[in-house]
């Protein structure tokens, strides 16, 4: 099966918050009318809010969602993590600053939206310049530069270019949705969301398609991970599977001091540096 039979056979449910992207909407980048969900999680989201109102653990759904960065469905190495974080002053009063710009606004979400729809090519932008600032910096901005420091040292173990080395990398979320905390758990196993069930088909499809040709790693909520992808999935493709140091599971620097052994050198480095 190829990547655009997988897309034909599967309805990507996050299309629909894509489509709701709009750049000639002022406040699309934040605002109190937003609602960024897709319809089948609507519910398991609105009873969960319901429960944690005004808390760090909110799931915030005025901000666009972020269920991966990059394109799992090309990458090389596809970091697995938890959900997206929340800073207000960042995701909110940075937000609402940079929106107030068309030429940024527009680029930001529609980045953002063709994303969602899986048509990415690499983890960030490629526009490394622009007025008044490129779409990656933008992005990077609105993302705090988290991922950029979490993989810089990464970057520059492999040696690759800039550009080869980002497009070898994707980044997929156990749920797409931001929030400030994620100390209760969401969702429950009664409520689990939709657009897992699209995840979980996604994820089988790239490791049984690619085999040895992509890599896993699990940065955060390995028990949650397990559960959504079963155990089969971690019998079978345990070879593609990397886990850090139980140690340092806080951690997400993508560094030789979070693994054990040669793990990092072997399974990381060079595995990314091969030309196939």
């Amino acid at each position: 099966m190829t990547n655009e039979q997988f897309m034909k056979e599967h309805c990507n449910p996050w299309v629909e918050v894509a489509d709701m992207y709009k750049p000639e909407n002022s406040d699309c980048l934040f605002g109190d009318n937003n609602n960024y969900v897709c319809t089948g999680d609507k519910v398991a989201i609105d009873n969960y809010n319901d429960k944690v109102k005004g808390t760090s653990d909110e799931i915030e759904t005025r901000i666009p969602a972020e269920p991966w960065w990059g394109n799992p469905l090309k990458a090389r190495l596809i970091i697995l993590s938890l959900n997206p974080g929340y800073v207000p002053e960042v995701n909110k009063t940075l937000a609402m600053l940079m929106q107030t710009n068309e030429v940024v606004r527009r680029k930001l979400i529609e980045y953002k939206a063709q994303t969602l729809r899986l048509e990415a090519t690499s983890f960030l932008p490629e526009d490394k310049e622009g007025q008044p600032i490129s779409c990656r910096d933008a992005v990077n901005m609105l993302g705090d530069w988290y991922w950029v420091k979490m993989l810089r040292q990464l970057r520059e173990d492999t040696g690759l270019e800039e550009k080869e080395f980002y497009r070898r990398i994707a980044l997929v979320e156990y749920h797409g949705y931001s929030s400030q905390t994620s100390g209760r758990i969401f969702p429950r196993k009664k409520d689990k969301l939709a657009s897992q069930a699209f995840l979980k088909d996604m994820l089988w499809y790239i490791a049984e398609s690619k085999k040895d040709k992509v890599h896993f790693l699990i940065m955060r909520a390995k028990d949650k991970w397990k559960e959504l992808l079963t155990d089969e999935f971690f019998k079978y493709f345990n070879s593609s599977i990397i886990e850090k140091k139980s140690s340092s599971m806080i951690s997400q620097y993508i560094t030789p001091a979070n693994f054990e052994g040669n793990i990092y050198q072997s399974s990381l480095v060079e595995f990314l540096k091969r030309n196939e």
